[in-house]
């Protein structure tokens, strides 16, 4: 159950915020400042209450989307020694998450020196599927394409891809993501490749009021939604 203080997003459109109050079976959500209120079949916590994100990459736990209990990824310390690395965690499904939601953020280490600071872009993978992904950016001199970035996400990942500089952040103007999705070790639904093309505004990276925080960021941060399948209510 959604909980005063967890964070969440919107089922059947881009969006999110933190609950500010529940009136019955409203939720209040603020984001930006301004309250929405929204069913509380409608909306999804993505980080509850207390609940803290780690470092590098970072997995949305099920039970913590669809019970807002889980407070961390801790596992029992006999399966921590024979885990080697990210890929050896257990992979959790969603309700909801055949419905696939990817996005790219980007987050500046220091907000107050926006112009001197670093901006760390990072890939969401918010399914129950594993994305096998290309980011490619443009060269406009030479009208040609170079790979940004390329390899292996897994289900409700935050993959950290590289860092830019406001001088080197014009590389991203225009960008194409392609992605082919699929699931280990059990049947799933075939998935259309995504193939994806943006301009992006690059105005927003030197004004500091266009990072805030989000559905999936604490701190300020630009989240670009690329592609969402429609959300559909989860099974109770």
């Amino acid at each position: 159950m959604a909980a005063v203080g967890d964070k969440v997003r919107f089922l059947n459109s881009i969006g999110g915020g933190v609950i500010r109050r529940i009136d019955g079976k409203i939720a209040y959500v603020e984001e930006d400042g301004f309250e929405t209120p929204v069913l509380l079949s409608e909306i999804v916590v993505v980080l509850p209450v207390g609940h803290e994100s780690a470092a590098g990459s970072k997995y949305f736990d099920q039970e913590a989307f669809e019970q807002g209990k889980k407070r961390d990824r801790k596992l029992p310390e006999e399966q921590c020694s024979a885990i080697k690395n990210e890929e050896d965690f257990p992979i959790e499904e969603t309700a909801y998450g055949d419905n696939m939601n990817i996005l790219l953020g980007f987050e500046p280490e220091d907000i107050k020196m926006l112009s001197s600071s670093k901006i760390g872009l990072s890939l969401i993978n918010d399914s129950n599927y594993f994305l096998s992904y290309t980011l490619l950016i443009r060269d406009e001199p030479t009208h040609t394409w170079r790979i940004a970035s390329q390899g292996e996400v897994a289900p409700n990942e935050l993959k950290d891809l590289q860092s830019y500089s406001q001088s080197t952040i014009t590389e991203l103007e225009r960008i194409v993501f392609q992605a082919v999705a699929f699931k280990k070790d059990k049947p799933f639904e075939i998935k259309s490749p995504i193939n994806v093309s943006k301009k992006l505004d690059l105005t927003k990276f030197f004004k500091a009021h266009c990072f805030r925080p989000g559905v999936y960021f604490e701190n300020p941060a630009i989240e670009l939604p690329l592609y969402m399948e429609k959300r559909r209510e989860a099974k109770r």
